[in-house]
């Protein structure tokens, strides 16, 4: 007996009657929505606040949406060809009356790195319903209201805002999102993966301030063989407190009176490996954001390292992955809105990146050896992924199509 046969007489009773299956809804199907790890899909203010709150939350985010953002894309037809003039590309560059296109894309690259969802709003639309403005949603006031069916996945977007609800229909949002195995509504952000070694960066902070604020030395006993009163314990208490506590009062010679003994019951930071566990949390945070450390001020390994080759990682490795990943849902999802026909999208561009330039004089020397070797050239462009069309080696000059 086959799977299939297995899977058909499961719902046959015993009597040989087919048992009346109803089909799951998409919530059934796709495990319910809600699953997130704490924050919940409904609840990811703290992410947010980790950008202002934990340093290097804050630097890796910042760097990421700023180099994303700062890079070019095109948008292209069927056969290759670079649209220079086209009115989605005016809409990118110019979304609204109080952002620029790079705001929004900065927007957008920060708002799924700390949320792992990006929301878009399309607005405003022209007689033939496409768009003139595109406003971002703040993702921890957006709710998604389920569909019923396979084919409506997704019936619209609660926003939550000023003690208001809005309520939007599907085809009027983007939803970006990461990838989450925990739900198929709700993106899935890389601080879900670092907020343990955030939270751990922060409380070594907390600790090495309450270190500073407390002498400069860590909890101890004072103690006597006689017997104190609670007047006598209170005043000595208050009396060691004012003159020893606080960093401005560290290292004053303690003198102790009437049998009293300082015992010291903490360790030091020394024995803690202090700084070595500060450096762990941060590293951890840097390697599940995809950023090395030169691109945030650390350069412990540019010797072994360069700054430029460490560039050359984070573009490749972190940037332009994201960057095509937004890119794409904008093609799906946009684009259409002035292209019926669905010819046209956007891929980055990555012409104008020097730390990427070696890698494209590296396979232009390649490039060489196999023309000079009788293969054809188009057959070689296509073959190491030049950043030319197939056929345009023949052209005297490029074609650019210019759509108005």
């Amino acid at each position: 007996m086959n799977l299939i046969e297995k899977i058909t007489k499961s719902f046959r009773s015993k009597s040989g009657e087919e048992k009346s299956f109803v089909s799951p809804t998409v919530v059934e199907l796709t495990g319910g929505a809600g699953r997130l790890p704490s924050p919940s899909g409904h609840n990811y203010a703290p992410y947010v606040e980790a950008y202002a709150d934990k340093p290097w939350v804050y630097a890796c985010v910042n760097v990421i949406s700023e180099t994303v953002s700062a890079t070019d894309f095109q948008l292209k037809n069927a056969a290759g060809d670079i649209i220079t003039k086209h009115p989605v590309l005016d809409l990118l560059y110019k979304p609204n009356t109080f952002m620029t296109g790079r705001q929004l894309r900065q927007w957008i690259s920060a708002s799924l790195e700390l949320t792992g969802n990006a929301y878009i709003l399309k607005d405003a639309p022209a007689a033939n319903g496409a768009p003139r403005e595109l406003f971002p949603l703040l993702s921890h006031l957006v709710e998604i209201v389920p569909g019923n069916t396979s084919a409506e996945p997704v019936q619209g977007y609660k926003y939550r805002a000023g003690g208001k609800t809005a309520y939007y229909r599907a085809k009027d949002v983007i939803h970006i999102k990461y990838f989450n195995p925990f739900d198929f509504f709700y993106g899935l952000s890389p601080l879900a993966a670092a907020r343990s070694a955030a939270d751990s960066y922060e409380a070594a902070e907390t600790y090495n301030r309450a270190f500073f604020d407390n002498s400069a030395t860590l909890s101890g006993i004072l103690s006597t063989e006689g017997r104190l009163d609670d007047a006598a314990r209170a005043r000595i208490i208050k009396g060691w407190t004012d003159k020893y506590s606080s960093a401005a009062k560290a290292h004053k010679v303690a003198l102790l009176e009437g049998g009293l003994k300082w015992q010291n019951i903490g360790m030091s930071q020394r024995d803690m490996d202090f700084i070595s566990g500060l450096k762990v949390s941060r590293e951890t945070i840097l390697s599940i954001f995809h950023v090395p450390p030169a691109l945030v001020g650390i350069f412990d390994h540019a010797p072994q390292y360069n700054t430029r080759e460490q560039q050359r990682i984070f573009y490749q490795t972190c940037v332009l992955p994201k960057f095509t990943h937004i890119l794409e849902t904008l093609t799906e999802f946009l684009v259409p809105d002035f292209d019926r026909k669905r010819e046209l999208y956007l891929t980055p561009d990555i012409s104008g990146v020097s730390v990427l330039k070696d890698d494209e004089a590296t396979r232009a020397q390649v490039a060489k050896l196999y023309l000079d070797m009788g293969f054809e050239r188009d057959e070689v462009v296509t073959a190491l992924g030049l950043p030319f069309g197939v056929g345009i080696a023949k052209k005297s000059k490029r074609r650019i199509y210019e759509n108005r």
